[in-house]
């Protein structure tokens, strides 16, 4: 395998869940992608080529992207990072009643598995793999879903636990002390994912950190205690079907 490929299965081994162990060697080594390579900054993604729009999309192996949505100085954020699929290239914007185009930040380095048209004949003897991809874009809407619901709360210091303790759901870690997120959140960044200003987002951290709920190092997060009961009901609900 050369440095420009990568094999999906090893690097995320969620996708190969279905796989039995007998068979796991052989699909790891089988179902291999290029790799891609962003750096930190706008990406502008070019319009796919037939093989790659032909197959999954693209998967975040690594690093977290912000895809943002609106027109002027309003718009909704999405956060994307490790096991996100994405097809950037597929939008609605062009035809729609109020025409807009997507934009797009790496928040820090990411590298991407294609999953293009060679890679959908690779992971073809293992159906379970298409089965997962699946899974992948639908979890990403639920995500969203569930984001769109903590940013009801009235308060802003509300959503911003509700946003964090979600967000450690997917890529934290639970320890002694609490969960632990290494997740680039600037204020600004959590104003557009919670739907706030920048200074009505630093007032309510300050307010989370005097409570001792919230603790930020660095580029890290410290989530002391448990979720707040709006997270818990929120992902103890029944969503409606997709």
């Amino acid at each position: 395998m050369s440095a420009d490929t990568v094999e999906v299965l090893r690097v995320d081994p969620d996708l190969a869940a279905g796989i039995d162990a007998a068979h796991l060697t052989e699909a790891r080594r089988t179902c291999i992608a290029t790799r891609a390579e962003l750096p930190r900054g706008p990406w502008s993604p070019t319009t796919a080529s037939p093989a790659t729009a032909d197959g999954f999309g693209l998967l975040v192996l690594a690093g977290f992207l912000v895809r943002r949505v609106g027109r002027g100085d309003r718009f909704g954020a999405e956060l994307l990072g490790p096991g996100d699929l994405l097809r950037p290239w597929q939008t609605i914007g062009a035809v729609a009643s109020a025409p807009f185009e997507p934009t797009w930040t790496v928040v820090a380095p990411a590298e991407l598995a294609v999953l293009d048209k060679v890679f959908v004949a690779r992971a073809a003897a293992y159906p379970s793999v298409a089965v997962a991809m699946v899974d992948r874009a639908m979890s990403r809407s639920r995500h969203l879903a569930l984001t769109m619901a903590a940013v009801q709360q009235p308060r802003v210091d509300r959503r911003l636990h509700a946003l964090l303790w979600q967000l450690a759901d997917r890529w934290g870690r639970i320890g002694p002390e609490g969960a632990t997120l290494a997740v680039p959140l600037t204020h600004e960044l959590l104003g557009e994912l919670v739907a706030a200003r920048r200074p009505s987002v630093t007032t309510a951290l300050a307010g989370l950190a005097a409570a001792g709920q919230v603790e930020r190092e660095g580029r890290r997060w410290l989530l002391r205690g448990g979720p707040p009961e709006e997270i818990v009901e929120l992902l103890g609900a029944d969503l409606p079907a997709d």
